[in-house]
């Protein structure tokens, strides 16, 4: 016999009510995997030790996730999101007097990100082998490479660049072995090394931008 709806159900059709409960499945899948992310090694990520820990049976939770990597990957979609608001927001005009003020800045709006979430940094800078994800951040790091560059040509009139790689985008992985290394050391970015991630990265972009650079004037 049909279980009968809940006042709380009542007037709602039976297919987003199954909608709704299927997303608060997945929610909750989710949720329990960012907690023994933090607490498990990555490579010991088991997908039944979450469905049991989620309390819901193993094959609900392979209709979402069949396999670990589709999983973290759908937690590392929600830390390239956060970083993109990072980049997103407005920097105050105020604030930038010199081209490595903008990756100071935006630097500085990651850490923070890194330093609240222990999960983000569990699966960007920890030790793992999943290539997948791997390959994401780095495909992601081009993507924000590229908006990064548009910020900088924003405020300042920029040299000629290469066209084959993205510099920007290399600073943003040199900062992150950086905290990857204090990461894995101390489990966390310890400030030395949060100062020492944003200089490597600022030598490198120093490389091919001078020191001083033409402002634009902003409108």
């Amino acid at each position: 016999m049909a279980k009968p709806s809940t006042s709380k159900d009542a007037g709602v059709p039976k297919g987003r009510r199954l909608q709704a409960r299927s997303l608060e499945r997945r929610l909750k899948i989710l949720n329990v995997a960012r907690e023994m992310i933090t607490t498990d090694a990555i490579p010991h990520l088991s997908l039944y030790d979450i469905a049991h820990k989620a309390g819901i049976p193993p094959s609900s939770l392979y209709h979402f996730f069949p396999k670990t990597e589709v999983l973290l990957q759908a937690l590392a979609e929600e830390v390239f999101a956060a970083f993109d608001e990072c980049v997103s927001r407005p920097l105050v005009d105020e604030e930038v007097n010199h081209w490595s003020d903008i990756s100071r800045i935006l630097e500085t709006r990651m850490l923070e990100y890194y330093q609240q979430n222990e999960m983000a940094r569990a699966l960007i800078l920890g030790q793992h082998l999943h290539v997948d994800i791997l390959a994401s951040d780095h495909q992601h790091d081009d993507e924000m490479g590229k908006r990064i560059e548009q910020i900088y040509r924003r405020y300042f009139e920029l040299p000629k660049l290469p066209e084959s790689y993205n510099i920007f985008a290399i600073a943003l992985q040199i900062a992150d072995k950086v905290y990857a290394m204090s990461h894995q050391e101390f489990g966390n970015i310890t400030p030395t090394m949060a100062m020492e991630g944003w200089r490597a990265a600022r030598s490198y972009l120093a490389l091919y931008l001078p020191e001083c650079l033409q402002r634009r004037t902003q409108s």
